[in-house]
């Protein structure tokens, strides 16, 4: 075979060899990579700190009271609304509890509409303190 004719040959012969590698296929995807499985965060659960914590309906103490909590009972966290969190207590009722009273929130309690402070017995302020009963219908 002359020299002239085996150069085109073995371009012709390269070309293919190398096209397959080059082609590009339409209307298909490439495979994509299956992702790696996510380990979904275990529930957060927290701790009421007060014996009697009115589980609401909504998020507003205007909110009707569907149920208490007691004190120590744990509580699984399923989202926060500004310092109301919704809960799933162990029995599966859910509502919402004030965050002050769950451990985990840095939430201040909700102040007194009365105008009166809760203070040391025999303090300065012994007088504008909240009598029991005062105190007992901020939580009804």
């Amino acid at each position: 075979m002359p020299r002239r004719t085996l150069t085109p040959l073995l371009a012709l012969l390269l070309a293919l060899a190398i096209l397959p590698a080059c082609s590009v296929s339409i209307g298909t995807k490439p495979a994509s990579p299956t992702p790696a499985p996510v380990a979904s965060p275990s529930p957060r659960t927290e701790r009421v700190t007060i014996q009697g914590l009115n589980l609401r309906q909504g998020p507003s103490s205007k909110s009707a009271v569907i149920g208490g909590l007691d004190r120590d009972e744990m509580v699984t966290v399923l989202e926060r609304q500004e310092n109301w969190i919704r809960v799933r207590t162990a029995d599966g009722r859910e509502g919402f509890a004030y965050g002050a009273y769950l451990t985990g929130f840095d939430i201040r309690p909700a102040k007194p509409r009365t105008g009166k402070r809760p203070a040391a017995p025999g303090g300065p302020d012994a007088s504008d303190a909240l009598t029991e009963e005062e105190e007992q219908e901020l939580w009804n």
